[in-house]
C-alpha cells in the first residue's frame, strides 16, 4: 500500500500520541469506579458519560468558527491540552476523596479539553489532505492515537495489577492519571510549535475567509446519521462493562480489560489501512455494510459467555466503528468547503448531543427492560441506519455533482 500522507502533518503525530495516552483507560475506569466506589445506579453512570459529552459539545460550539483560521489554531490546541491536564488532576482527586460531584466536574472538563484538541487537529488533517486520500490521512492520525492508547493502557493496567497484588493505597494505584496529565501538558507545547509553523506556511489571502457549509440532502443526512449513530453507540458504552461483570462473573478489573484492550488498540492501529480501503469504495455502500455487520456483532456479544469470544467480537466492532467514522469525516469535510472547522465543530456538537442522550436513554432501558435493554435498542438503530444509507445516501451521492466529479483514487 503506497501511503499518500502529507509529510507536513508529521510533527502533529507525536502530540496526538501523547494526548491519547489516557483515553481508553479513563473511559474504561469511570463506570467501574462509579459502580464499585460510589455505588452509582444506571442513571448516575449515564450522567457521568453525558457530562463528558456535554463538555466536548461545548468546546465544539464555542470554538468551531475560530478553528477555521490558521492563526488561531496553535493557541486553541494548547488550551485544549491544558484543560485536559487539569481534568486528569481533578479525576485523580475525585477518586482519592470518593467524591461523585468532583468526578462529574472532572468528566465535563475532560470532555471540553479533549473536544478542543480533537477539533483542531482533525481540521488541519482534513484541510491538508486530498479528498480521495482523506480517510487514509485521518486513519494515520487515528493509528498514532492508537499507539498512544496502547502505551497508556499497558502502563495503567500493569500498574493497577501490581498495585492490587501488593495491596497498595489508592493514591499510588491511580498515579497513572498524573502521568497522563503531564503527557497532555507536553502535547500542548509540541502542538503549539507544530501548528505555528504550519500557520506561517499555509496562511494566504485565499485562506483568510471561509466558505459557508452547503446544507444539501447529503449534508442533512450526514449530520442526522451522526446524531442517531452516536446515540445508539453511547447507549452501550456505560453499561457493557457492568453487563460483562455480572454475566461473565468477572471480579478483576484487569481481567475485564482483556475484553477491550485488543479491540480498541487493533482497530486504531489498522486505521490507515481501513481508511485506504474505505477510500476505494462508494461511501454509502461502505456505511451500509458496516452498519449491518456492527449490529450482528453486537448481537453475538450478547450470546457469548467467553471472555475471549467477547474480545474478538469487540475487535471487529471497534474496527467497524473506526472505519465508519473515517468515511463520515471525509464526507463532512468535503461538503464543508473551506469551513472545515465549522463543519467538524457542528459534527462534534451534534455527535455529543447524541452522546448526552444515549447514556440517559440507555439507563432508562436498563431500568425498564433489564441489562440487555440498551443493547437490543442499539442493534435496532444500527440496522435502520444501514438501510437508510442504502436507500437515501447512495442515490444522493450518485446525483451530486460535487461527488460525481471527484477523480477516482489512484491504484
Amino acid at each position: 500500500m503506497k501511503s499518500s500522507f502529507p509529510m507536513k502533518l508529521t510533527p502533529l503525530l507525536v502530540p496526538i500520541r501523547l494526548d491519547s495516552l489516557g483515553v481508553f483507560f479513563i473511559n474504561f475506569l469511570i463506570p467501574i469506579i462509579a459502580h464499585q466506589n460510589f455505588e452509582a445506579n444506571g442513571w448516575q453512570m449515564g450522567i457521568l458519560f453525558s457530562l463528558q459529552a456535554v463538555g466536548t459539545g461545548c468546546s465544539a460550539l464555542l470554538f468551531s468558527k475560530r478553528v477555521n483560521y490558521w492563526n488561531t489554531r496553535a493557541n486553541l490546541i494548547r488550551l485544549g491540552c491544558i484543560i485536559k491536564m487539569l481534568a486528569y488532576i481533578l479525576l485523580y482527586s475525585a477518586i482519592l476523596s470518593s467524591s461523585y460531584t468532583l468526578m462529574v466536574v472532572a468528566t465535563f472538563t475532560l470532555g471540553f479539553g479533549a473536544g478542543l484538541f480533537w477539533l483542531v487537529w482533525k481540521t488541519c488533517f482534513a484541510q491538508l489532505s486530498a479528498y480521495n486520500n482523506r480517510a487514509e490521512a485521518l486513519g494515520v492520525a487515528s493509528k498514532h492515537a492508537g499507539i498512544g492508547i496502547m502505551w497508556g493502557s499497558s502502563f495503567a493496567f500493569c500498574w493497577i495489577a501490581v498495585s492490587e497484588y501488593f495491596s497498595l493505597p489508592p493514591f499510588i494505584t491511580y498515579i497513572s492519571l498524573i502521568v497522563f496529565a503531564i503527557a497532555s501538558a507536553i502535547a500542548g507545547m509540541m502542538s503549539f510549535k507544530a501548528i505555528s509553523i504550519l500557520a506561517n506556511q499555509e496562511v494566504t489571502p485565499d485562506t483568510m475567509q471561509s466558505d459557508k457549509i452547503i446544507f444539501s440532502t447529503i449534508t442533512i443526512f450526514l449530520f442526522s446519521m451522526i446524531f442517531v449513530g452516536q446515540l445508539s453507540g453511547s447507549l452501550v458504552a456505560p453499561f457493557l462493562e457492568v453487563y460483562l461483570l455480572e454475566h461473565l462473573k468477572i471480579t478483576s478489573i484487569v481481567d475485564l480489560s482483556m475484553a477491550y484492550i485488543p479491540g480498541g488498540i487493533v482497530s486504531m492501529l489498522l486505521a490507515p489501512k481501513l481508511g485506504y480501503y474505505a477510500d476505494k469504495m462508494n461511501a454509502a455502500i461502505y456505511l451500509t455494510i458496516a452498519g449491518l455487520t456492527g449490529a450482528f456483532t453486537t448481537w453475538l456479544m450478547l450470546q457469548s459467555t467467553s471472555l475471549w469470544h467477547i474480545s474478538v467480537l469487540f475487535t471487529v466492532d471497534a474496527s467497524i466503528i473506526m472505519s465508519s467514522s473515517l468515511v463520515l469525516a471525509k464526507l463532512i469535510s468535503e461538503v464543508a468547503g473551506n469551513s472545515k472547522g465549522s463543519a467538524f465543530g457542528l459534527q462534534g456538537f451534534i455527535s455529543n448531543f447524541g452522546a448526552i442522550s444515549g447514556p440517559l436513554v440507555g439507563g432508562l432501558f436498563w431500568q425498564m427492560q433489564g441489562s440487555k435493554g440498551p443493547f437490543m435498542f442499539s442493534i435496532s438503530t444500527e440496522v435502520i441506519l444501514a438501510l437508510c444509507c442504502f436507500t437515501i445516501l447512495l442515490p444522493a451521492l450518485n446525483k451530486s455533482r460535487r461527488f460525481a466529479k471527484e477523480p477516482k483514487p489512484e491504484t
